[in-house]
């Protein structure tokens, strides 16, 4: 059995669903409200000691970190592969998911400067230093009360943007030589990005791929007519919300234009 604690619009829960509806595997979900802190509950904790989302229960065995999620699912339920058969394509694959996990806290920049801070601003200093308080990594900890007080003027947002800019420039030469980051087929290269891309795009900043890299434009437009897309990502976000931080987001998008600007006169 498979149990699945999640959100609906945390990123690497979404990489997660992915995977489980590519392969067409059933999962008793969980869902934990990140906003009002479940994460941090006790008994949560216990599964999860880091604070995040996802984590994966099989048959009682418990497993964090979203990537290492996906590789045992393909090697645990080998129907449907999602990676190309043999030590060669695995580490092939492994190159993609490696720099996957290295944009991770990019996609999260943008997300704490852009959507979050909007919210937390609208508290009182008292709780959002109480909300700053729960973050178990120091640095981590440092780096939000950091983002919360300069927003885009933050060093962090260009050097997420560098970091986007190089990952876009190797998909799109990847891309050249297929229509899938490791050739012909869809795999766990491709669907561990899904939900980056999908929070970029909710983030009113497509235009970061869009203006320069046409291949991986073509590809996330391709990897969002996959069934599995709607099921795992797209379908987890209320209208309502898509609505409501594309609010927030949109008026943004010239400063962020202006930021990926200088970030690419220094890649």
């Amino acid at each position: 059995m498979l149990t699945l604690y999640h959100a609906p619009t945390a990123v690497c829960a979404a990489k997660v669903r992915m995977v489980l509806a590519e392969k067409d595997l059933a999962y008793e979900g969980h869902l934990l409200n990140l906003h009002t802190g479940d994460q941090f509950k006790p008994e949560y904790m216990k599964l999860n000691p880091n604070a995040v989302v996802p984590t994966l229960i099989h048959d009682g065995n418990i497993l964090i970190e979203s990537t290492v999620i996906n590789e045992y699912l393909d090697e645990a339920f080998a129907d449907k592969p999602l990676r190309p058969a043999g030590a060669l394509g695995h580490a092939h694959v492994r190159l993609w998911t490696k720099k996957e996990d290295t944009i991770h806290d990019a996609i999260n920049t943008m997300t704490a400067t852009i959507i979050f801070r909007h919210e937390l601003l609208q508290k009182p200093p008292e709780e959002r230093a109480a909300r700053y308080a729960k973050i178990p990594d120091p640095a981590k900890r440092a780096k939000w009360e950091k983002m919360m007080a300069d927003g885009l003027d933050a060093a962090v947002v260009q050097e997420a943007l560098v970091r986007f800019i190089r990952h876009f420039r190797d998909m799109e030469k990847a891309l050249g030589k297929g229509p899938w980051l490791v050739g012909e087929n869809f795999t766990l290269a491709d669907s561990g990005l899904l939900s980056f891309f999908y929070r970029l795009e909710f983030l009113q900043c497509a235009g970061l791929w869009q203006e320069h890299f046409p291949k991986v434009t073509d590809w996330f437009v391709r990897s969002k007519g996959r069934t599995a897309f709607q099921t795992a990502i797209a379908g987890f976000i209320p209208q309502g919300d898509q609505e409501k931080y594309a609010g927030i987001s949109a008026p943004l998008w010239p400063k962020v234009k202006a930021v990926n600007i200088k970030a690419m006169s220094t890649v």
